[in-house]
């Protein structure tokens, strides 16, 4: 139990500096900085930062405990007396508490993995080379444990992407399709397996014939291990961040030695006399090595339903994936060791036949693959669709070499990312949708907006008629103005919420400031005298200038992924009923995240509510929407009640859309398809307006028109014909719409360097992404969901030029020099 104990306090001290430095590494981002730290989704996050001073003592107190043993007494005193100097200075200084995104929260991210390099490199290992142990060192794992072990996991992983299918459909369904998914996933994992078995009984093997075989073995162990991890990070902080550079590699490096050291501290207790340890292994201890990987097999399977949507960018399924692999491996060779070792011939004859197979099934999967494609271009689509549902298998496709891999950034990733996150962007002048912008002199309409986060339009009746769960907004639908062609800029909330208010395209920062120079609605607000009434959201709440004009609700929410619009109408109807100035417009401004994918409110749940499988539709989101339907249409009913329905003008639309599943891709922000970009927006005008205006629902339309719209609703004319500038939406005649023409949409990732075109009138659909380097175009009008790339290399050289060509002119708008602010250049 003393093993057990010890190993328990290491992985608790790693794992609290594990913590700090990914909270650092969060915080230099300047994406994460403001979504996950300013903002945070996880309840852990503010109280770990709350706590973390009190946190450093209790890690630092396992870590005295765990590492006792030690024999090397005067580095075991100077390491804990600076930790407890550090303690100390942390109690009087917090340091996370009020980190910002800059170089320190960067250097500090790296310390705390220091420290844990420092700790375990000098205090962390004991002295356990014995005759015993020599002798046997020879001992190989084995083969056939090896591959039962590999299917065992792929199964297991196919049940669980099976069971989150069924959690997010209510419907199960195993076709021929993924019979033939299943048996690729076991030949993957079984091949990943077989090299890894081979290449650690050739280290074996070859540190036998050494003079220190034990210390060869463990050295060439590490150092495999200490390579795979680091290779892991840095392309996980490339592809999912575009974060590069000597500092994304010192970073993973740091990384993958904590990890590594921190590992084998814990492991070697365990391993000291592997081959007596298979003979004379106490009953608590087989009991253990038997509970444990029973215990993450169930978790494996749970894992994917358990998190569901809200797992950020598939992190905490990858990390356990890759846990779940070293810990059940770990405790099945112990249970199941071979103490005589293969031949090399034999090593080597195993795995050169495995990578010959898996080369040649690879080679003739258009023979035996049909169902998952008619060409080999479809059937490696059908493989990388079902690897964005089962993480397992997504690593060991990834580690097999397939699938998109990272390359050199190219002279157009390079570009890309010269104009993404861009650190330190002032805004160095008034952006005028009008010029001048003065008061009307007309009755002015009060103007509610929602924002629903992540609603699809193929989610509402109004534009598709077998989305029967939304009566209350197909009716206020009937009354309305419904936009169809309608799309948004940018993937994710973060971009896409700062343009709405802007009624411009923006650069590509977290934020530009001050905004209040480049917030269009704001200054429509303040010049027309309107009470501003908003849901105190975590963009709002960093764009809008502090003013006594603005009435905030929801400011009761410490996360906000809690923001729901269910609470917001109910604070907002109290607001208006008790308002010192009635006779004052109101612009009234809601984004709830019902719908998000991290949305974690306190309304009922599907289940909970008996909620019916929605053919067709995600379970979650289907009865997400109903309550929005429910809430929206209700505080509709009551304006109505009071008068105010017939003057106002009432908006619903989304800041995006969401990726679900059935397409073989899921999230938002990181990735931009049409069903991402693709949004509903409603208008209702009020009476005295109706039936004056006119629109087009044959051009394209975006989130950016919304502001030009209300300008021009409201007699602010004529709107400044921009490029970079929205468009009114409804004008007096057809010959005013035509006046302002949209050659094309740019489209952009709010997180990394993925952009995209939206050419032809909306007809082809266009996006490429910096690393790994991948692009994909679509006919809309034959291929309205993007399922079938029809990209040529004359076609990629065309529209990376035109995505080009609109960096250029919005950071010339803005004045933006390549290369001051940057992320990747600059780091103040």
């Amino acid at each position: 139990m003393r093993k057990w104990l010890d190993a328990i306090l290491k992985i608790f001290f790693g794992a609290y500096f594990a913590l700090t430095s990914l909270y650092c590494l969060l915080s230099f981002l300047p994406y994460t900085y403001y979504s996950l730290i300013k903002s945070p989704a996880y309840a852990w996050m503010p109280w770990f930062a709350h706590h973390h001073d009190l946190l450093f003592w209790l890690a630092g107190l396992a870590a005295a405990v765990a590492f006792r043993a030690t024999k090397n007494r005067i580095a075991y005193f100077v390491c804990f007396g600076a930790l407890a100097c550090m303690g100390i200075y942390l109690a009087l200084r917090p340091f996370i508490a009020s980190v910002e995104s800059n170089r320190t929260a960067y250097l500090g991210g790296v310390l705390a993995l220091w420290i844990i390099v420092a700790v375990v490199a000098l205090c962390g290992f004991r002295d356990s080379t014995t005759v015993e142990s020599e002798a046997i060192v020879e001992a190989n794992l084995s083969f056939p444990v090896g591959i039962l072990l590999a299917a065992g996991v792929a199964l297991l992983s196919v049940a669980g992407a099976h069971l989150r299918s069924y959690s997010d459909t209510r419907s199960f369904s195993f076709r021929s399709g993924d019979a033939y998914l299943t048996f690729w996933s076991l030949i993957s994992h079984v091949l990943v397996a077989v090299i890894l078995v081979s290449i650690l009984n050739l280290i074996r093997t070859g540190a036998a014939k050494s003079a220190h075989p034990r210390a060869v073995r463990w050295g060439l162990f590490g150092l495999l291990i200490f390579g795979l991890l680091w290779v892991l990070s840095l392309r996980f902080l490339e592809n999912a961040l575009s974060f590069e550079g000597w500092r994304a590699h010192l970073y993973a490096a740091s990384l993958a030695a904590a990890l590594t050291l921190l590992g084998f501290s814990v492991a070697q207790p365990f391993l000291a006399g592997e081959g007596a340890a298979s003979r004379t292994r106490p009953r608590l201890q087989t009991i253990l090595l038997t509970a444990v990987p029973v215990l993450f097999a169930l978790i494996a399977v749970a894992l994917p339903t358990l998190i569901g949507g809200g797992d950020w960018n598939g992190f905490y399924e990858g990390t356990f994936t890759l846990l779940f692999w070293i810990v059940v491996s770990f405790c099945v060779f112990r249970l199941w060791p071979r103490n005589n070792p293969y031949p090399l011939k034999a090593i080597l004859a195993i795995l050169t036949l495995s990578l010959l197979s898996y080369k040649a099934l690879s080679a003739t999967d258009i023979f035996w693959a049909k169902p998952l494609g008619a060409t080999d271009d479809d059937i490696q689509r059908s493989l990388e669709n079902y690897a964005e549902r089962d993480v397992s298998f997504n690593l060991a496709f990834r580690v097999l070499g397939n699938g998109r891999t990272s390359e050199p950034c190219s002279e157009l990733c390079r570009i890309l990312r010269e104009y993404t996150e861009i650190r330190g962007a002032q805004a160095h002048f008034d952006l005028k949708l009008v010029d001048p912008l003065v008061p009307i002199k007309e009755d002015r309409p009060n103007i509610f907006i929602f924002v629903i986060d992540s609603m699809r339009p193929d989610y509402l009746g109004a534009y598709n008629p077998k989305a029967t769960f939304t009566p209350n907004l197909d009716a206020f639908a009937r009354d309305s103005v419904v936009v169809r062609n309608v799309w948004t800029p940018y993937a994710g909330t973060s971009l896409s919420e700062p343009a709405i208010w802007a009624g411009a395209l923006l650069l590509h920062a977290h934020f530009m400031q001050p905004f209040e120079r480049l917030n269009s609605l704001e200054k429509l607000a303040k010049t027309d005298g309107y009470q501003m009434m908003v849901s105190d959201d975590e963009i709002l709440h960093e764009i809008l200038s502090p003013s006594d004009n603005v009435i905030k609700l929801d400011t009761d929410k410490k996360l906000w992924n809690q923001l729901e619009v269910c609470s917001t109408v109910q604070r907002a109807e109290s607001a208006l009923e008790h308002r010192s100035d009635p006779a004052r417009p109101i612009l009234f401004y809601t984004q709830p995240k019902n719908v998000h994918q991290f949305a974690r409110n306190n309304l009922p749940q599907a289940k909970a509510a008996n909620w019916p499988a929605q053919p067709g539709f995600n379970y979650r989101i289907s009865f997400e929407l109903h309550q929005v339907d429910e809430c929206v249409g209700g505080f509709v009913g009551w304006l109505k009640a009071r008068g105010l329905y017939d003057n106002s003008i009432i908006l619903v639309t989304s800041d995006h859309g969401d990726a679900t599943g059935e397409f073989g891709r899921n999230s938002h922000s990181l990735v931009i398809y049409p069903e991402i970009m693709r949004v509903p927006l409603i208008v209702h005008l009020p009476k005295s307006m109706q039936g004056k205006f006119v629109h087009d629902d044959d051009r394209v339309s975006a989130l950016i028109d919304i502001a030009p719209s209300l300008y021009y609703l409201l007699g602010h004319r004529p709107i400044v014909s921009n490029p970079l500038f929205g468009h009114p939406l409804l004008m007096r005649t057809t010959e005013e719409l035509h006046g302002y023409h949209r050659d094309d949409l740019f489209m952009a990732s709010d997180v990394r360097a993925a952009y995209g075109i939206l050419a032809d009138n909306g007809r082809y659909f266009y996006a490429t992404y910096d690393s790994p380097a991948q692009s994909y175009l679509y006919d809309l009008a034959k291929d309205p969901n993007g399922e079938h790339d029809i990209l040529t290399n004359e076609l990629r050289k065309r529209y990376d030029q035109q995505v080009i060509e609109h960096l250029h002119a919005i950071a010339d708008f803005y004045e933006y020099k390549p290369g001051i602010g940057s992320l990747l250049t600059s780091a103040h």
